[in-house]
């Protein structure tokens, strides 16, 4: 029983040592890019032979770009191609494996490709109702109010009339 108490104690100091390092980071050159360019991508601080895969989130859709795995030192490097079909806008490269370590990257629209606008920067504005609609729609919970209390009136008078 002890045995197990002091595996389980290093376990989680070797856990809690590893997760308040801190380093464990990606970063993306350059982090402003056209469509249809490529980027690098590094990651280190990471689990040593470690796999990651690798996606581009946007606003509407995640594309997996690839997977990659962790050298000895738990660091990677791979050139990565932005799909010339996206929309400009701000999205983010990730990571995946044990956590998610993201990073930003600013894309621009290729040349001739149709510009997506960002649903971010449009506003909505809520519906003004008039005197008019608050009475029509005041007059409809009453008709039905009064239906309802109808029903339920009808239904308990037949049912008195049934059980007597």
């Amino acid at each position: 029983m002890a045995l197990g108490l002091l595996l389980s104690a290093i376990a989680a100091i070797a856990v809690l040592a590893h997760e308040g390092s801190g380093e464990e980071e990606i970063l993306v050159e350059p982090s402003t890019v056209t469509a249809g360019e490529t980027v690098v991508l590094a990651g280190s601080g990471l689990e040593p032979n470690d796999e990651r895969v690798i996606v581009l989130v946007g606003q509407h859709d995640t594309i997996h770009l690839t997977e990659v795995e962790t050298d000895a030192e738990g660091m990677f490097s791979l050139e990565l191609t932005v799909p010339a079909h996206l929309p400009a806008g701000t999205y983010e490269l990730q990571a995946i494996g044990d956590e998610t370590l993201s990073v930003p990257l600013a894309v621009t629209a290729a040349a001739g490709a149709v510009d997506v606008p960002n649903a971010a920067e449009e506003s909505v504005a809520a519906r003004q109702r008039g005197p008019v609609d608050l009475a029509i729609i005041l007059a409809f919970v009453a008709i039905t109010v009064a239906l309802g209390g109808w029903l339920i009136w009808r239904a308990e008078r037949f049912r008195g009339v049934r059980t007597a």
